[in-house]
């Protein structure tokens, strides 16, 4: 018997913040960006591997890693920081005003301590050049 699925951000993004070499709150952080998009019609355009890369991407920006790709990341991802740029803007376009949507469930769950309270973190105003 075989079981074909497709996959999800979730599975990408568990691969991908391995090669992130990730803390606790880029990985909340990551999850509380991937998590927006999955109540958004936007983020339908995009491939599940190419959320999951966008997420982290923004995530580290917003923490100030730098580089904000790594070679790891890249390789591992098969995407270059340009590739993420469009799909990145939207995660940050629904980052900013997650505080203010209709559906707070996500904002409210990651505003507790056991998910780093990543909701208080401020967004950036744009992304790299």
């Amino acid at each position: 018997m075989f079981r074909l699925n497709i996959p999800t951000p979730y599975v990408f993004m568990l691969r991908f913040l391995k090669a992130a070499q990730s803390d606790r709150k880029l990985e909340n952080l990551s999850f509380y960006l991937i998590e927006l998009c999955l109540v958004k019609y936007e983020a339908l355009s995009f491939k599940a591997s190419l959320l999951a890369a966008s997420a982290i991407y923004v995530a580290r920006c917003t923490l100030h890693m730098t580089p904000a790709w790594t070679p790891l990341l890249c390789k591992h991802a098969h995407y270059e920081e340009s590739q993420l740029r469009a799909c990145a803007n939207m995660i940050l376009k629904f980052q900013k005003v997650a505080s203010t949507g209709p559906l707070m469930v996500t904002y409210e769950k990651y505003a507790h301590p056991e998910h780093s309270r990543v909701t208080e973190i401020t967004p950036i105003e744009k992304l790299p050049q």
